[in-house]
């Protein structure tokens, strides 16, 4: 069974996205929402390979996309590909397609490659092909406030019993929450305030300047990302044949400025995705992180965050010390991992958010 493959560059996207070709897929490689921001990209060129098709007699049975990123290195610049999305028709996998797709996409992209945000299986294929090696380690936390059993255990909905079952373990879990909460007056902060809005403003960005993070990631990147997000809370984008996400019931950014003396001393941003609190950049001093994990905390509170998702250590380790009323931290992080040699000596900051993580 010989895998057919299809290569798709960005100065080829648009079209793509509305050919008849496209929508007569039964499954769809890209939604238009993605489509959208790859082509909004700032660091693309129209040249780059963004999506690789794969076909058994003229069928879509996998697909795998990438988006154009910069890493610095030393004083050495590299443009990579972000590994992003990939997918197998049910009734091909296990038949080596991902890798094959993962193969084609190594050698166009010059051999530099980047993943993370990943499942386990995709792991498994990324350490099996014996190119990727860890870039990174983020050593964050999980922490649970009103935790659905539906949402962290996968047969919590397979069937009626269990659903009741587990209707009643939420409730239970949510009276103690509430209580938990109740007792929990929150924590005023007077030495610091906190100014809370959508997006970054004009004074965040120039706050940046240089940015000295690994992905270098500044006002052009942030507005990129905000302004052609991935996720919808307009019905009308979602698409049923996309095997990844659209269309979300709630999902938005908060962008949280802190002043020290009426002075702007950082700022931090956040995602919430139905319940899911995903901190995303930070650009503050270390010495006002017990205030952000204050801030976190109240946020949770008042707005009912069923968990929230922090990769930054030092950030963790104020939730660590101080875990109520959070009902559970554990520690959680995921790695960042690459194809190319980072020189090690070169003082690399890397951001919660980075490949994809932002935009989902």
């Amino acid at each position: 069974m010989n895998l057919t493959i299809h290569k798709i560059r960005l100065k080829e996207l648009e079209a793509f996205i509305n050919s008849r070709t496209f929508r007569h897929f039964e499954y769809v490689p890209i939604s238009h929402l993605r489509a959208k921001s790859y082509l909004s990209n700032p660091r693309s060129n129209p040249d780059d390979v963004v999506l690789y098709l794969g076909f058994i007699d003229e069928q879509l049975v996998a697909f795998r996309s990438l988006f154009a990123d910069v890493c610095k290195n030393g004083k050495e610049k590299i443009r990579f590909g972000w590994c992003s999305g990939a997918w197998v028709h049910p009734n091909f996998r296990r038949k080596g397609f991902s890798e094959q797709l993962l193969k084609e996409a190594y050698s166009d992209w010059n051999k530099k490659l980047m993943f993370t945000n990943y499942t386990t299986s995709s792991e498994k294929l990324i350490k099996k092909t014996g190119w990727f090696k860890t870039i990174y380690q983020f050593e964050g936390a999980r922490a649970y406030l009103f935790p659905k059993t539906r949402k962290l255990i996968a047969k919590a909905d397979s069937n009626l019993l269990f659903r009741f079952v587990f209707l009643i373990i939420d409730l239970i879990v949510s009276g103690y929450s509430n209580f938990c909460l109740w007792i929990y007056p929150g924590q005023k902060q007077t030495s610091v305030r906190f100014e809370t809005g959508e997006f970054p403003d004009k004074e965040c960005y120039q706050l940046i300047g240089k940015n000295t993070s690994g992905f270098n990631r500044g006002e052009n990147e942030l507005k990129w990302i905000f302004n052609h997000p991935w996720l919808s809370t307009d019905k009308s984008e979602y698409t049923s044949n996309y095997p990844f996400s659209s269309y979300t019931k709630y999902f938005y950014y908060k962008t949280v400025k802190l002043y020290s003396e009426n002075k702007l001393s950082g700022f931090f941003i956040f995602s919430v995705r139905e319940g899911h609190l995903k901190t995303l950049y930070f650009h503050l001093p270390d010495e006002l992180l017990d205030k952000t994990a204050t801030f976190l905390k109240n946020f949770s509170k008042e707005n009912k965050i069923e968990f929230i998702t922090i990769y930054k250590k030092a950030l963790a380790a104020e939730l660590f010390k101080r875990k109520f009323p959070f009902l559970h931290v554990k520690k959680y992080g995921q790695k960042i991992y690459g194809t190319f040699e980072i020189i090690s000596n070169t003082d690399l900051h890397f951001q919660d958010g980075e490949g994809d993580v932002f935009f989902t």
